[in-house]
């Protein structure tokens, strides 16, 4: 099997695992491959093949996160609108989109490569921007942020749905994120915790000026569009808080379901429930008691 892998910047602290994963893997019989701009010379020596990052989809038949959440998304990003699924090893702090730690990857790995796991769909947002002379596409996987920026003051964001005008958000911006997106930043916005398996999107208001505004969840069937007349040329758009784009120029912008899927691999006793009682500490009490 070819295998594709995205790594946290590497720290000291994690050389030995990342180490030990890779040998394993290769003692499996797996090829691996990793974007060249990610060597400085560990990796190459660990028996891994060095391909551009653009030719990472075209090359393997899945990809492999190792790191947090945001590597995870990373990698996604690489293999975005394909089928390959992505297989997420844990090493960060506070993360939801891998099970597999340090303490469980040989077992883990040994029912991956035995054919024992499950891949699962989740939506993805796809945002579409369009100026005078172009239209850009662009992905997310966990939210989409229209953003004040460096802008002093607040914004003033028109909202619409299915091309119904729903608010005007004032204050910081707006956020449209995913059920995998709702623990991340949306989740620190106020916005609600959603199950993965449910079709839904969450807008959320970025500090309103307003008591009134609040978390508004919608079908992922639905489209959200905003009035780029309301929105001042130095607000930006942020795709999962790791890309910026400016809104200048945009005469229109809309956010909606992308054609193709998240496909992440599983295991039959990974549980949303349970990471999120591991994470955020749930019940500690009550089996303390």
């Amino acid at each position: 099997m070819k295998i594709g892998i995205v790594l946290h910047p590497k720290k000291k602290k994690t050389e030995k695992i990342i180490s030990l994963l890779f040998k394993f893997l290769l003692s499996k019989g797996q090829e691996l491959f990793i974007p060249e701009d990610m060597d400085d010379g560990f990796y190459e020596n660990e028996g891994l093949n060095l391909i551009p990052r653009k030719e990472m989809a075209a090359k393997i038949d899945i990809m492999f996160s190792i790191g947090g959440d945001g590597t995870f998304i990373g990698g996604a990003r690489l293999v975005s609108g394909t089928k390959i699924p992505v297989f997420g090893i844990h090493l960060g702090g506070l993360g939801f989109l891998a099970d597999i730690t340090v303490d469980n990857y040989k077992e883990r790995l040994t029912d991956f490569l035995n054919g024992n796991y499950e891949i699962e769909e989740r939506s993805v947002l796809e945002a579409i921007i369009k100026r005078k002379d172009k239209i850009e596409k662009y992905y997310a996987y966990n939210e989409l942020l229209i953003s004040r920026g460096n802008i002093m003051g607040m914004t003033k964001i028109r909202t619409y749905v299915d091309g119904e005008y729903l608010n005007t958000y004032r204050g910081d911006g707006v956020l449209v994120a995913t059920p995998t997106g709702s623990t991340a930043y949306s989740l620190s916005a106020g916005g609600p915790i959603i199950s993965p398996d449910l079709n839904i999107f969450v807008i959320s208001p970025i500090c309103p000026h307003s008591l009134s505004a609040r978390p508004l969840i919608i079908s992922d069937k639905q489209t959200v569009s905003f009035d780029c007349g309301s929105i001042p040329q130095k607000v930006v758009m942020v795709v999962d808080g790791q890309k910026r784009i400016t809104l200048d120029k945009a005469t229109k912008l809309k956010f909606k379901k992308a054609n193709f899927p998240l496909r992440i691999i599983r295991f039959k006793n990974d549980s949303f429930f349970q990471t999120l009682q591991s994470k955020l500490k749930w019940g500690i009490d009550n089996r303390e008691k």
